[in-house]
């Protein structure tokens, strides 16, 4: 989402002229358990994070459809695991996830060719430059050239 502002704000592209790729990072199942629902206190909502990402991921896709319409967007995503892979676990995740990408990618291959297959805009000249000095690609350039 933040990507398909920068471009829309600071690069003036129009909305019709973006398509986006979102890669989904195969989320796990979430329910509330009993003592979630009925005892709550910070001990039994410790793990509230992973529904607050989930929903800001849901919330942001959904804002970016509207923004350039579902067509324009397409989300590659796995099935949600009942033992999901801590963000913080490697070595599973070098593991387990390429077989899961080549499933995905083999799933969805027909709308990945036509994403990737499509003709793109030709570059403009002069090339892009953000409109604004508050851009996050300013911002980023700025913080790399102050961490040299």
């Amino acid at each position: 989402m933040t990507a398909l502002v920068d471009a829309m704000a600071c690069y003036d592209i129009d909305r019709r002229d973006i398509h986006l790729l979102s890669l989904g990072c195969v989320e796990s199942d979430f329910a509330f358990s009993e003592d979630q629902m009925t005892k709550g206190g910070i001990w039994h909502w410790k793990e509230i994070i992973s529904s607050a990402m989930r929903l800001q991921s849901q919330n942001a896709l959904g804002q970016a459809g509207l923004l350039i319409d579902r067509d324009h967007l397409l989300r590659v995503d796995g099935e949600p695991m009942l033992d999901a892979i801590e963000l913080d676990d490697y070595h599973r995740a070098a593991v387990e996830l390429p077989a899961i990408a080549k499933q995905l990618v083999d799933l969805h291959s027909e709308r990945l060719t036509n994403f990737f297959g499509e003709q793109r805009p030709q570059s403009r000249e002069p090339p892009l430059v953000p409109r604004y000095e508050n851009s996050l690609v300013i911002q980023r350039q700025k913080a790399h050239e102050y961490s040299r």
